[in-house]
């Protein structure tokens, strides 16, 4: 049998926590309660039909919209005139008004009006004018998206991971540095309450450009950490990656707790920004019919992955996690296409099960705090084969086969573990079984067990002795559940 201890140092208790048997009690349903939104969740991309959209991504408990304009296309197409189109002036002053923030993207594929597509004094000037005209309507405005891969690289010479043959680092990353040093204070002397973030390449070229130096008035550092193919707790950018790379920006598996660490190390050994911000990830629910990056998910599993990651991303004090995107593109036209279908809604606005669960979730989370004072020995059962590894640039990556926990403390100040299964979903074994052991020094008067993905509420039948509770023979799943121990 597994057992896991948790030490609380802070208070010379040790606390464990863990998902309910299924002979600890009758299920029953979560009471009802008012809508709360989690202020550390988002989602991207309202649509064009916002007015419906917006108060169903409220009704979810998200908080942040990711949206924005293109420089060239839509605002600047002549010289030095910055009319913002008036269909996204609306929809933009919509999102605060459905009591949601706006993560402003100042997209960008160039501007043909200028030589440089990307003018370092003509983006600045671009910038400066959207945070005056939106310094109301908008809390956050990032810098480009995806440099490495929308334009920027091209313009300036390079791959997509930074990286030359000859061991170089590419011309576009330098430049892309300057022009975000230029961008955020500039923005700041008129909007001075406004965020400023940016990065958002690859995971490698973020580093590197970390390592350059960046402007203080930068708040956060941005990445896409996309799990492609596998689970949400690897990321395709392992140690072993170091030979593509150029440098090693996770563990040897390539774990997104790992990644996240690391940038923060990163970050803190060059005066970088001190938040993280993640504006896109997320798994689509298309069917491959070819060969592509992305897998195909169920839309249970996709529903348990995004779980998965918000809950680990909270978890590992990531101040914004963004999933893409609120609606399947093109209405999900195409059910063969994996962008067509990264939404939490189909084209009809159908929930999938990915929405109601993250519905569930945030009235969870919004007032979970995390305690980094709780410590977790796990001792996983050597029983579970399927870590099906992916093959990536001859790396493997494979699901770790963890049970991760995070403690977290509530606003009434109980102890709330979250706990799970790091495995591929929906797959045909049954959940993994443990034995678990409470390790604490005050009585325990109960433990309850609330399911996300099922929303089913269970008591937890436990023993108490000598300080210590145990828990006989507890079903761990494959999504998050979270205890509450009283």
């Amino acid at each position: 049998m597994i057992r896991y201890r948790i030490g609380w140092l802070s208070l010379g208790i040790a606390v464990l926590a863990a998902v309910a048997s299924p002979r600890s009690g009758a299920q029953v349903a979560a009471p009802p309660a008012a809508r709360v939104q989690d202020p550390r969740m988002g989602t991207n991309r309202p649509t064009d039909d916002y007015e419906k959209t917006l108060p169903m991504i409220a009704q979810a408990g998200l908080t942040w919209v990711r949206d924005g304009v293109s420089w060239g296309i839509e605002v600047e197409k002549v010289k030095g005139d910055y009319t913002i189109p008036e269909k996204d002036l609306r929809r933009i002053k919509a999102i605060h008004q459905n009591k949601l923030k706006v993560l402003f993207l100042l997209n960008s594929y160039g501007n043909r009006a200028y030589d440089d597509p990307y003018d370092p004094e003509a983006y600045t000037r671009f910038a400066v004018e959207m945070a005056r005209q939106l310094k109301d309507d908008v809390d956050c405005m990032e810098i480009l998206n995806e440099p490495a891969n929308f334009g920027f690289s091209k313009a300036y010479g390079g791959t997509w991971n930074g990286l030359e043959k000859d061991g170089s680092v590419s011309p576009w990353v330098g430049r892309y540095v300057s022009l975000l040093n230029k961008v955020a204070p500039a923005i700041k002397a008129v909007a001075p309450n406004m965020k400023v973030i940016g990065l958002g390449s690859v995971a490698p070229v973020n580093f590197r450009q970390l390592a350059m130096g960046i402007n203080p008035a930068v708040d956060g550092i941005v990445d896409h950490p996309y799990s492609f193919k596998t689970v949400p707790e690897i990321v395709p950018f392992s140690a072993g990656m170091v030979q593509r790379d150029g440098i090693a920006v996770a563990d040897e598996q390539g774990t997104f707790a790992s990644l996240i660490a690391n940038y923060r190390a990163q970050s803190r050994k060059y005066n970088g920004p001190k938040e993280i911000w993640l504006t896109e990830w997320g798994y689509s629910t298309f069917q491959p019919t070819l060969p592509v990056m992305y897998a195909g998910f169920t839309p249970s599993a996709q529903a348990k992955y995004m779980l998965r990651r918000f809950v680990e991303g909270i978890g590992l004090g990531v101040e914004v996690s963004i999933q893409y995107d609120f609606v399947n593109d093109y209405g999900g036209a195409n059910p063969h296409d994996a962008e067509n279908n990264f939404g939490l809604v189909d084209g009809e606005l159908k929930p999938k099960p990915a929405y109601e669960a993250i519905s569930r979730l945030t009235q969870v989370t919004a007032n979970l705090r995390p305690d980094a004072s709780v410590k977790v020995n796990v001792f996983p059962a050597a029983d579970r084969p399927d870590v099906w590894p992916i093959v990536w640039d001859k790396g493997k990556l494979a699901a770790p086969g963890t049970i991760p926990t995070y403690g977290f403390r509530d606003a009434e100040g109980r102890l709330v573990v979250a706990i799970w299964s790091a495995e591929r979903a929906d797959g045909d074994l049954q959940p993994r079984v443990a034995d678990i052991e409470l390790l604490i020094d005050r009585p325990v008067t109960k433990i309850h067990c609330f399911d996300v993905m099922s929303g089913k509420r269970r008591k937890v039948a436990f023993k108490q002795e000598e300080g210590c509770v145990m828990m006989e023979t507890q079903s761990i799943p494959d999504s998050p559940i979270f205890l509450t121990v009283e």
